[in-house]
């Protein structure tokens, strides 16, 4: 299932690519549960440079922590980050191509170790619609629904999580 697939720590330089897993994804799997425009507004194409670019700093100031799944022959096909200072886990997103493949769970354990040196005991998050049973299956909890604003003004409906981490 894995055994072609391996994890990094995501690198500034990866950035681009993975934008290019994070529209993917969103516009395949995220399509059935959102407007066209909200689509449109969450994973604008082309990509715009200063996402790459604001991307590439997050992660090279260390304000966001990334790890990246790599398929042989195939490059990035996933990826999944969290912001430390916050508990925030921001998302996991794999590849269409690549899904139901345990990909998604193995980067979201690899991120919830990292959080667990970094002392965190629970991480927090804003999930998608279409996403919120993965994270139920990883043992987060709903706490309520919510919405975040997208740039542009409009609003995107999402599911406020929880997940306690238990001490390594």
């Amino acid at each position: 299932m894995l055994s072609n697939i391996r994890l990094y720590d995501a690198r500034p330089d990866d950035a681009a690519d993975l934008l290019r897993v994070h529209r993917a994804a969103i516009r395949s799997t995220a399509a059935g549960f959102y407007s066209p425009e909200i689509i449109a507004a969450w994973a604008p194409l082309p990509i715009p440079p200063e996402h790459v670019d604001a991307l590439a700093l997050r992660l090279d100031n260390g304000i966001e922590e990334a790890v990246v799944a790599r398929a042989k022959g195939a490059g990035v096909v996933g990826f999944g980050s969290f912001v430390p200072g916050r508990r925030e886990l921001r998302a996991v997103y794999v590849h269409p191509d690549y899904g139901r493949r345990g990909i998604g769970a193995a980067m979201l354990a690899a991120l919830e170790r990292r959080a667990r040196k970094y002392g965190l005991r629970e991480l927090v998050m804003d999930a998608s619609l279409n996403a919120e049973a993965f994270y139920h299956r990883h043992g987060f909890v709903t706490e309520n629904t919510g919405e975040h604003v997208l740039p542009g003004g409009l609003r995107m409906a999402c599911i406020r999580m929880r997940k306690p981490l238990a001490a390594s």
